[in-house]
């Protein structure tokens, strides 16, 4: 296992948190793209000729990110909040919503692959109210949306994962097995699964569910949250079992990453102390 840390905890001085956090043992970025490119929920509004502009332009500040980062042994490893502040998008709404949704994830996936980011984890629980389409109904229509995304994805060298999520008003994919049986539909290296240890607590999955989703879609899982509820800090939410999910991860030979997922904003000196007591509940490497 790696560690990483989502940037939402960060505070104003990004300079500090990230000081901060490479001398805390992390090694991991996962990066809320809106908090460095604040017109990115707007690029689908854009003309076909202003969006590619624009992508070009991301390309390039993509890759000075990512070398000042480097000088502080960080690697951007994955995104989240794709879908902050953006409009009139649904994974079951009408077509032109459905449209826009797929568009604006696979100018996400640009983006991950100018990063270098293995993943990128949907979450968006507002977004995914399948209505009155029944389980089957849905899940057929993720996997067409999320089917073409992942192809976008893919070819950018990152995967799109979708995030099981109890909690936050969502009715779409709420358990590990369910993500596996979407997974499993789609079929494709583009697409995978994003567990979330504060949503596995609360749709009851257990470290042995965990184990078990690793070992039958090992290549499916490239990132894990670290999470509490509300994304508080985790040092305040002892309920979800941190450690048991982790031990099941080793029990499971998980490689990938780990990612500590807190709002913010988070002084320096908090952002050690939860990574440090992160590390000592997991048994992670001092």
């Amino acid at each position: 296992m790696k560690l990483a840390i989502s940037n939402i905890a960060f505070g104003e001085d990004q300079q500090a948190a990230l000081k901060c956090v490479s001398q805390s043992g992390v090694e991991g970025l996962v990066i809320a793209p809106p908090t460095i490119w604040s017109d990115l929920p707007e690029i689908t509004n854009f003309s076909e000729r202003e969006r590619k502009d624009r992508l070009k332009t991301m390309e390039r500040e993509a890759k000075e990110y990512c070398k000042c980062l480097g000088g502080l042994g960080l690697t951007v490893v994955g995104l989240q909040s794709l879908t902050y502040s953006t409009k009139d998008m649904a994974l079951f709404g009408s077509d032109n919503e459905r449209e826009r949704l797929a568009k604006h994830l696979e100018a996400q996936a640009i983006l991950a692959g100018n990063l270098g980011a293995d993943s990128m984890a949907f979450g968006s629980p507002g977004l995914r109210n399948p209505g009155e389409l029944n389980g089957e109904q849905a899940m057929e229509r993720a996997a067409e949306l999320f089917g073409r995304v992942a192809i976008a994805a893919h070819d950018n060298n990152t995967q799109i994962a979708f995030e099981p999520l109890s909690g936050y008003g969502n009715k779409f994919v709420e358990s590990l097995e369910q993500a596996g049986e979407l997974t499993d539909r789609i079929n494709h290296p583009g697409f995978g699964i994003h567990p979330d240890t504060a949503a596995m607590f609360g749709a009851e999955d257990t470290p042995e569910d965990l184990a078990s989703l690793i070992r039958n879609h090992r290549d499916s899982v490239r990132g894990i949250d670290a999470s509490a509820p509300e994304l508080k800090r985790l040092s305040l939410a002892p309920e979800v079992p941190q450690g048991g999910y982790m031990d099941a991860l080793r029990e499971a030979n998980y490689d990938g990453w780990v990612s500590i997922e807190m709002r913010g904003p988070l002084n320096p000196k908090v952002l050690k102390e939860e990574i440090e007591i992160f590390k000592k509940q997991c048994g992670l490497a001092a």
